[in-house]
């Protein structure tokens, strides 16, 4: 069985470890946190998760809904 690769993206620090923190206890792995909506890009392309988990009101000029598209 593989393990299921999550990108959180959350501009809340304390948030995203949380979440981190959490999805590892149930058993995926988070390789990275992205910050931003340009951040997401770059780490989905380069890491090519199996979900992504974005907060849509992000920091910077890209929201999550606009990183989504």
């Amino acid at each position: 069985m593989t393990t299921a690769k999550i990108l959180v993206v959350e501009d809340e620090a304390i948030v995203a470890k949380d979440l981190q923190y959490r999805l590892i206890k149930f058993g995926y792995t988070v390789p990275v946190i992205a910050s931003s909506g340009e951040e997401a890009i770059s780490k989905a392309v380069e890491i090519s998760p199996d979900l992504v988990l974005m907060d849509i009101k992000l920091k910077g000029s890209m929201d999550g809904i606009e990183a989504a598209q």
